[in-house]
């Protein structure tokens, strides 16, 4: 039995679970460590770039969120696609150098390594929750309620957490031999922002720009997280399971590109 496959990967991941809790723990305190206000920034740093955004695309340019939307509506549709965008674009950014960034682990020690960029992965979705937390706030302060459909939102990440999975078992395991990815990465997952449904709804683009929307990986858990969260409408099945047969696929290709390269990763380094 090969001792690196898409098997062993997975069950390391579940026979080391507390290990990758500390892993998640430590990388969060690492990042607040030393700041005046420390975790806070877990809040603040959102919300100040929501209101950048805010400001510039809702000030300055005066978007609106469909015909008679007020600027309340467009924070909060802002917002939603804020927390999406942020968990694929924290983990894919960081995913390139997790390998690289702990050598000690590829030639001194036995380590799991599929930890290092799923860890990442699960800081951002921490991020997340607490972004998802906020905007029940904001509801909760503008209409006084939250639709029950709130309860789907678990669900509607789920795909988006395998997909991301995939693409950082994917950019860590070719990072190490392409020390450029690092650099690209990070310029992707900028003009991603803008080519994503974030500062607009997907229906408001030309047609011929809403086929090429539509193929944008976070265009569909972004729509739905509006769908669900805000507007209070029952999640696309149809669509999901399509999202998460893809999602499934993706993360399974990752961790076998991740796991066929690794005996390679100690010479390389």
């Amino acid at each position: 039995m090969n001792k690196y496959s898409i098997t062993s990967g997975i069950r390391s991941l579940y026979a080391n679970r507390s290990l990758l809790r500390s892993l998640v723990i430590r990388d969060i305190e690492t990042r607040y460590r030393g700041t005046m206000l420390g975790f806070l920034w877990a809040v603040v740093y959102p919300l100040m770039m929501l209101a950048v955004y805010a400001f510039v695309f809702g000030g300055v340019f005066n978007a609106r969120w469909g015909s008679g939307g007020g600027m309340k509506d467009f924070v909060l549709m802002l917002y939603c696609g804020l927390i999406v965008h942020a968990v694929f674009s924290e983990t894919l950014t960081r995913s390139p150098s997790a390998i690289l960034a702990n050598p000690s682990y590829v030639k001194k020690v036995v380590f799991p390594l599929e930890l290092l960029p799923f860890g990442h992965l699960a800081s951002a979705f921490f991020n997340s929750l607490i972004g998802i937390g906020l905007l029940c706030l904001f509801l909760l302060i503008q209409h006084q309620s939250i639709p029950p459909t709130t309860l789907y939102v678990p669900l509607l990440f789920v795909p988006l957490l395998l997909l991301t999975a995939g693409l950082a078992w994917f950019l860590a395991a070719i990072g190490v031999f392409f020390r450029d990815v690092g650099q690209m990465i990070g310029v992707a997952m900028s003009v991603l922002l803008f080519l994503s449904p974030v500062f607009y709804p997907a229906s408001s683009a030309p047609a011929l720009a809403q086929k090429l929307i539509y193929l944008n990986p976070l265009t569909y858990p972004i729509e739905e997280l509006r769908a669900v969260l805000i507007l209070g409408n029952q999640p696309d099945w149809r669509h999901w399971l399509a999202y998460l047969g893809v999602s499934v696929v993706v993360a399974i290709g990752g961790l076998w590109v991740f796991q066929k390269s690794r005996p390679a990763f100690a010479d390389v380094i």
